[in-house]
């Protein structure tokens, strides 16, 4: 096995929240939301990892909310692709908003 073959490159994490921006509650399950993301990921970039997780954050009147969130990661997509991917996104599940983050990184696929 040889991990000496790194690549420098970009990596892209996408972490959308699954509360509609107008009902403030989730109106699309978990379940199909990962589904149709999976197709937008393969479609848009050829693949990444998908995982689920939950954001906390708190408005401004004070209150704490807890959110089931999707979190992708994808090494080496083009800037287009993310562009077109959380636009995508955003219209599915109705979000005023995704976070995108952007990282150089070095890796390599051991084979």
């Amino acid at each position: 096995m040889e991990i000496s073959k790194f690549e420098n490159g970009i990596v892209f994490e996408v972490t959308v929240g699954l509360f509609d921006q107008k009902s403030k509650k989730q109106e699309i399950s978990t379940v199909d939301a990962l589904q149709t993301i999976t197709r937008y990921v393969i479609d848009h970039c050829g693949g990444g990892t998908i995982t689920t997780g939950n954001g906390v954050y708190t408005h401004e009147d004070g209150t704490v909310v807890v959110e089931p969130s999707i979190i992708i990661k994808i090494v080496g997509a083009k800037f287009e692709d993310i562009g077109n991917l959380v636009e995508d996104i955003k219209i599915f599940l109705n979000q005023e908003s995704v976070l995108v983050e952007m990282s150089g990184k070095s890796y390599c696929f051991v084979e």
